[in-house]
């Protein structure tokens, strides 16, 4: 039965083992609109390379204790720190007090600290974790 027409619909002929499609997907945004949503999609989920400034290697490593107020920020600083993309160090913040980066060395540990702490954190950095 072709659909060409749709006057010529027959509900008792209607067959719908015949109309097997994969299901619809939306039209991507077109514009700024698409734009913006794909950035904002890699954004959220493309992991990063680790800043190199903050992954010297050593064997120290940073707690961070509280997020504090401005998480975006914290989440961001995560994500340098460690590659992770920003989903993934949304989860990291919201487990703290938590590791977030070992086997770096000490200037690397306070660089990320200082940052964190810029950012509204409360980090520690050391060699062996206590949690208070």
């Amino acid at each position: 039965m072709a659909m060409s027409d749709p006057t010529s619909f027959d509900p008792e002929q209607f067959d719908p083992e015949q109309f097997d499609r994969p299901p619809i997907e939306p039209a991507p945004a077109k514009g700024w609109r698409g734009f913006l949503q794909r950035r904002a999609e890699t954004m959220l989920t493309k992991p990063r390379r680790a800043s190199s400034e903050l992954t010297e290697p050593g064997e120290r490593h940073v707690v961070l204790q509280q997020v504090g107020p401005r998480p975006v920020q914290v989440m961001a600083i995560i994500s340098q720190a460690t590659g992770l993309d920003l989903v993934s160090a949304s989860n990291l913040a919201r487990d703290a007090p938590v590791v977030v980066v070992s086997g770096i060395s000490e200037a690397s540990a306070d660089r990320v600290v200082e940052r964190l702490e810029k950012a509204g954190a409360r980090a520690v950095a050391g060699e062996s974790y206590r949690p208070e």
